[in-house]
């Protein structure tokens, strides 16, 4: 009882222990399905390589000249090169950006906004670092990046046959 004499509310054990039964189910939902940052990181980088390798497919296409997206493992990037003929990635010279007018097509993944953490794991296009496009738009070869952040890997996938480049979650 309360000081005037009258009786007050109070809640039952079992009333506080469904409300803090379902305050810790929506918090796992939500929890879970935020993610990580590096899973972040991972998917913004791959749908950034994709993107490029799609970019210089269609730079070949329009252009009528061979483009190829040459990979550094070691240097964690990329870039884009018309005509490439081998050699050292050092001593290709990238492309003009398409967008960015006075700046090279070459990418540097810790250069990114925010996608430090993410590494270029392994890049197989028939055995070579690199895929070129002829102006008909078709690789050299199909294959693959694998870029990992943290436990999320993603691959960018580029078609033998069609060019069709596309992005997924690798399968552990």
């Amino acid at each position: 009882m309360g000081r005037d004499g009258v009786r007050e509310r109070a809640y039952t054990l079992a009333e506080v222990v469904v409300v803090v039964l379902v305050l810790a189910i929506a918090a796992a939902i939500v929890i879970g399905s935020i993610g990580t940052t590096r899973d972040a990181q991972a998917i913004s980088a791959a749908r950034v390589v994709g993107s490029d390798v799609e970019v210089a497919r269609n730079l070949a296409v329009t252009t009528q000249l061979p483009h190829t997206v040459l990979f550094s493992p070691d240097l964690q990037s990329y870039k884009v090169v018309a005509n490439y003929a081998g050699g050292s990635y050092a001593a290709a010279t990238a492309v003009e950006h398409p967008v960015r007018g006075n700046e090279r097509f070459e990418v540097r993944l810790a250069g990114l906004s925010g996608m430090g953490s993410v590494v270029v794991e392994t890049v197989s296009f028939g055995g070579e670092a690199y895929v070129t496009f002829d102006a008909g738009g078709e690789p050299s070869s199909g294959g693959s990046v694998a870029l990992r952040s943290g436990r999320t890997g993603m691959v960018v996938s580029v078609e033998g046959l069609t060019g069709a480049v596309s992005v997924a979650r690798s399968v552990e």
